[in-house]
């Protein structure tokens, strides 16, 4: 079966690296750089996992962890990975009590990603 893969981030570079590597796996890759397009999308469409900047384009970083919020809410069973090139240990911890499933800090390499998601469950190992 198909995932289908929800990924945010305001890094135009950032999108089309994760969505070529994703696409690769034969994921159904949903890829928008803003808060509102993501909920738009979620809105429409069911995601098995959410890949998620904490950081959309502001000093904020509080979009990312309301759309990790708001996934919650709607689609409790989507696995979220958190991705971020401005964490610390707090927002770490915080990513982890609001529902993550894996926290990571930029620069985050593919490999990275899909072995997060193999752990996840939702790639299979290569090999």
């Amino acid at each position: 079966m198909i995932k289908r893969i929800l990924l945010v981030d305001d890094e135009a570079a950032v999108l089309f690296a994760y969505s070529r590597l994703l696409q690769r796996d034969h994921c159904q890759v949903d890829a928008v750089d803003s808060k509102e397009g993501s909920l738009a999308l979620l809105g429409r469409n069911k995601y098995d996992v959410a890949i998620l900047d904490l950081r959309l384009g502001g000093d904020s970083c509080e979009e990312g962890f309301e759309i990790l919020q708001h996934i919650k809410e709607v689609q409790p069973e989507t696995v979220i990975i958190m991705i971020t090139a401005h964490g610390n240990q707090d927002i770490q911890d915080r990513a982890y009590r609001l529902g993550a499933h894996h926290y990571l800090e930029k620069p985050v390499s593919t490999s990275l990603i899909r072995e997060a998601l193999v752990v996840s469950g939702v790639l299979p190992p290569t090999g």
